[in-house]
């Protein structure tokens, strides 16, 4: 008896913490807004602080296409375009990877026209989301 009861509450606990953490996990996910420049500027002023603000996380990225999407050519499953500030003359872009499954999307976007994307932050080797998605154009 003493056994069912431990395994009892064993399970309680349990599904008390798998409760919890999907919780956790909802509430993190909520996505970071930011623009473009603000992101390049972050990251000229300290990249360590910027990585450990964004790196892993959803963020929300207003800009303007610098080009057109393009498809490099070693890379038939996955896109990219850039993103930074209308007008705004020396900044670094955002560089926007998005999987094969959204080319239709950014299919839409010409060079200049101003978007929203979300993807997920990594600055190991720049500014830089992965996973991107098309939020909204213009």
């Amino acid at each position: 008896m003493a056994k069912k009861k431990w395994q009892r509450d064993s399970l309680l606990v349990f599904l008390s913490l798998v409760i919890w953490t999907s919780c956790q996990t909802a509430s993190s996910r909520e996505t970071l807004p930011v623009s473009a420049r603000s992101l390049g500027e972050e990251f000229e002023a300290s990249r360590s602080a910027m990585r450990d603000k964004y790196d892993g996380k959803e963020v929300t990225v207003s800009g303007c296409a610098v080009t057109a999407p393009r498809t490099p050519p070693d890379r038939d499953n996955e896109g990219w375009v850039l993103l930074a500030e209308k007008d705004v003359k020396q900044q670094r872009p955002v560089a926007c990877w998005f999987s094969k499954s959204q080319f239709e999307s950014f299919s839409q976007v010409k060079a200049g026209q101003c978007l929203t994307v979300k993807g997920v932050f990594n600055g190991e080797s720049g500014v830089e989301l992965k996973f991107c998605k098309l939020v909204k154009i213009g």
